[in-house]
């Protein structure tokens, strides 16, 4: 049997049919959270940086103690002067700045280490930080991160990390490194058009935040932006979650002493009605009726003896003589007062 044309397939709806939004909505991509603001931003730059600077003096005491101890050789290197002068045939001028180009040299390259090793730190310290948590310790105190607008979860891969780290590097110590090592080799011009370059750099970098995206260039080589990361908000919320939970934990066990006690009561309201519905039933059996009836035979019988007692002869005298005695004793009593 041949199928209609058109007809939809083993219960699917024809592919023409599906609406336009849908399909619209399937294709829309994954909103980014909230970008971090540039105040944020700022003062996590500014703890970053207070990390360099720390690490700098760090570096900078090393050095110090570096060139101590080579300069501390100083009969050596008087040594290796005093050979130089001999070699010199004469030319003693020219000798003593090739021993004083010698030692300045080996002293530019300790400083040189110096900043080199202050670069590698640097961007050590960025790339470790932002493939592992995606943030740096100013970005955490200020909590915000970096977001990867590749990445559906937003987390950095290696390569991201590497280039946005380099980046980093570069704007915040690298051209002033490079700067300050061009001065101290007596390259003035290019030392001065490192320096303009840094903060060109640096001010660039930072123009775009007052955009709407917000991202910088450096977000734009890495292909990154900085988002509010939420972590204090969702603290909070965790702790008064927990706080919540507390108190209906509290509240429940509250209520289940107070439904043990109402049970306890209504046990022992229950029992007492038992009781008194057998006492009921008690006085109610066929004994009890008869024990009443015994009783109250009794009761009459002993009422008409005490009657007939009192009215004998017997009875009357005892009446008498009662009465004789009570005025006895009130005559002896008022005599007694008087």
């Amino acid at each position: 049997m041949r199928r209609k044309k058109n007809a939809p397939v083993l219960g699917f709806p024809d592919s023409r049919s599906w609406n336009c939004e849908e399909v619209q909505i399937m294709a829309e991509p994954i909103p980014t959270p909230e970008s971090a603001s540039a105040n944020r931003r700022i003062v996590a730059w500014a703890v970053d940086f207070a990390a360099i600077v720390a690490a700098a003096v760090l570096l900078g005491s090393v050095t110090h103690y570096r060139i101590a101890d080579y300069l501390s050789g100083w009969p050596g290197l008087a040594q290796s002067g005093g050979w130089n002068l001999f070699r010199a045939n004469g030319d003693w001028g020219g000798a003593g700045k090739a021993f004083g180009w010698d030692v300045f040299g080996e002293v530019l390259l300790l400083i040189t280490e110096a900043f080199l090793a202050l670069v590698l730190i640097v961007f050590v310290y960025h790339f470790a930080c932002l493939l592992w948590k995606g943030r740096t310790l100013g970005k955490f105190l200020l909590d915000i991160r970096v977001h990867a607008l590749a990445d559906p979860d937003g987390r950095l891969g290696k390569w991201q990390s590497a280039r946005r780290a380099v980046a980093s590097t570069v704007v915040d110590v690298g051209l002033y490194s490079a700067a300050c090592i061009a001065l101290l080799a007596g390259k003035f011009v290019l030392s001065l058009a490192l320096w303009h370059i840094a903060v060109l750099a640096l001010v660039v970098n930072a123009a775009p935040m007052a955009s709407a995206s917000r991202r910088t260039v450096i977000d734009r080589i890495a292909g990154t932006t900085v988002v509010r990361a939420g972590l204090y908000q969702k603290s909070w919320q965790a702790a008064r979650d927990a706080a919540i939970v507390e108190r209906g934990t509290r509240g429940a066990q509250v209520g289940l002493e107070r439904v043990q006690a109402v049970s306890q009561a209504m046990k022992q309201h229950a029992q007492h009605l038992s009781e008194d519905e057998r006492l009921r039933e008690l006085r109610a059996s066929t004994q009890a009726t008869q024990l009443r009836r015994l009783g109250e035979s009794a009761g009459r019988h002993t009422g008409e003896t005490a009657r007939q007692l009192l009215d004998s002869e017997r009875g009357q005298q005892a009446q008498a003589t009662a009465k004789k005695v009570g005025t006895n004793l009130r005559a002896v009593y008022t005599r007694r007062r008087r």
